[in-house]
């Protein structure tokens, strides 16, 4: 397996260590079929902050973002009519046939959001105006505004969350204990109900959700959400999903059947999607250190729980997005008085904690040590082995009893998202790819010398059965093609012809 020498100042302690070189969340996202995102800040992205780590990381890492701030009434709606969309523009483009950081790094984003349920988020200006500003007017202003930024990035944006924490933390007299705010003052509840509207009106494709916090779990809170999504639906108004913050600290425990699978069960079972769409995981911290470092691998084992319980429910659970990724940037000790912290994947220093590590072996570790067979799922009778030729390093289909020694393989688990595969026959001759992005790559046998080359991935695709890529090119696949049955690395097009089966000996 790689590994990189790293000294390392962790907490004030000079430590040095051999870390793994992992292949990365967004490699194992998508080989595991899931959404995996991170919230980001325009001008870190736009100043290539830390030296270039901010956004390398997040390259490497995730398919999805979400922008903290820059989409907000707030940040964008100056006046009436003044608009000011330099950031999003600079994440999506300006016009319908121009590019922003967003697509030119092949990633999506959610929109995050067009209106919220407190005063404390809306524009400045409206609530200066606020008694001479009818109802008539604000549905328009409303109108206008939904319409003017949701069309201007009509096609780009699957999700938007379309209101954001709206009701209130304990119980009032308001109709679903809705937050007191500009919009509600001025048009009651059926604010939720126009915006909703509005939006789709603006972009009839893009999914539409309610954003809240502490809607997790059983409580009012959730049910009240349901209550609320459930009434805006009956209006005749497109709602899809629900959008869950999991804003969270290292006491949580997440089992299924617990309360959080039974609320999330509850929304799908009436028909709307969920994402987990703000997860961290706040750690008690003392000067900006953890106050007890087993909590880091508490912290580790919830990320890897939450996780889980997004796969569980996928595909209604469209994505999984933590608010954040490093612990050098999270809003966590400002909101706590320095109480908490450290709630994120990577530390202060931009290296993977243990939550980093538990997720990234939930979405890769999918096959078990042991030795196989390997036959391609279109051509089941047939098997992968090496040459009988010792000193030869070609890779072959044979259609035999498949039980000789050549044709068997010693799968073994790396640390790093990928495996080891080798010849049962010479356990220091390893499947390796080489010329991985060609129209057709490279598949051989060679001696095992600990490259990248010589790692692989599997991505289940059930009953055994799975796709085989090589780190390299970790969007491509080992197939058979041709007439002589050569093996090689392709784009995927038919997985039934590219998917592989593995028999245990």
């Amino acid at each position: 397996m790689n590994q990189i020498l790293i000294v390392w100042v962790f907490y004030g302690l000079l430590t040095i260590v051999v870390s793994l070189d992992p292949i990365g969340l967004r490699a194992a996202a998508y080989l595991r079929g899931i959404l995996f995102g991170t919230m980001a800040t325009t001008s870190s992205l736009r100043a290539d902050i830390d030296y270039g780590h901010y956004n390398t990381k997040i390259t490497d890492n995730y398919l999805l973002i979400v922008s903290e701030n820059e989409m907000k009434q707030q940040h964008i709606w100056l006046d009436e009519n003044k608009y000011d969309f330099t950031d999003p523009d600079f994440l999506l483009g300006a016009s319908a046939n121009e590019t922003g950081w967003i697509q030119q790094n092949r990633m999506q984003i959610r929109g995050h959001n067009l209106g919220w349920g407190s005063d404390k988020y809306v524009p400045s200006w409206l609530l200066k105006r606020e008694a001479t500003i009818t109802s008539d007017k604000a549905r328009q202003l409303l109108s206008d505004y939904i319409h003017t930024v949701v069309g201007r990035y009509r096609g780009k944006i699957p999700w938007w969350d379309v209101i954001n924490e709206a009701i209130d933390d304990q119980t009032n007299a308001n109709p679903f204990h809705l937050r007191d705010c500009f919009w509600f003052r001025k048009l009651g509840p059926d604010y939720l109900k126009y915006a909703f509207t509005f939006a789709h009106e603006a972009d009839p494709d893009t999914k539409l959700y309610y954003n809240d916090y502490n809607i997790e779990d059983i409580g009012f809170k959730s049910n009240s959400t349901m209550e609320l999504v459930a009434w805006i639906r009956s209006q005749g108004v497109t709602i899809d999903g629900i959008g869950l913050q999991w804003h969270i600290d290292v006491s949580k425990t997440v089992t299924p059947g617990d309360g959080h699978y039974q609320v999330a069960q509850r929304f799908i079972d009436n028909k709307f999607d969920i994402m987990v769409t703000e997860l961290d995981v706040a750690v008690p911290i003392n000067a900006s250190y953890p106050r007890n470092f087993q909590d880091l691998e508490r912290q580790g084992d919830i990320y890897r729980s939450v996780l889980n319980y997004a796969l569980y429910f996928s595909p209604n659970c469209k994505a999984m997005l933590t608010w954040g990724f490093t612990d050098r940037h999270t809003w966590m000790p400002y909101s706590s008085n320095d109480a908490r912290g450290v709630p994120l994947p990577f530390d202060y220093l931009y290296f993977p904690k243990s939550a980093y590590w538990q997720m990234l072996e939930v979405m890769t570790r999918v096959v078990n040590n042991d030795v196989y067979r390997l036959s391609p799922q279109s051509e089941p009778n047939k098997c992968l082995g090496i040459s009988q030729n010792s000193t030869s390093n070609v890779v072959q289909l044979y259609h035999d009893s498949c039980d000789n020694p050549y044709q068997k393989w010693n799968i073994t688990w790396l640390g790093d998202g990928t495996y080891r595969i080798s010849s049962f026959v010479d356990n220091n001759r390893v499947l390796s790819s080489s010329n991985t992005t060609a129209s057709v790559g490279n598949v051989e046998m060679n001696n095992w010398t600990d490259v990248i080359d010589q790692e692989w991935a599997f991505s289940s695709q059930g009953n055994n059965t799975f796709r085989l890529v090589p780190r390299t090119a970790w969007w491509r696949v080992m197939t058979v093609y041709g007439s002589s049955d050569s093996i090689g690395i392709v784009d995927l097009i038919t997985p039934s012809a590219q998917n592989w089966i593995l028999t245990h000996f």
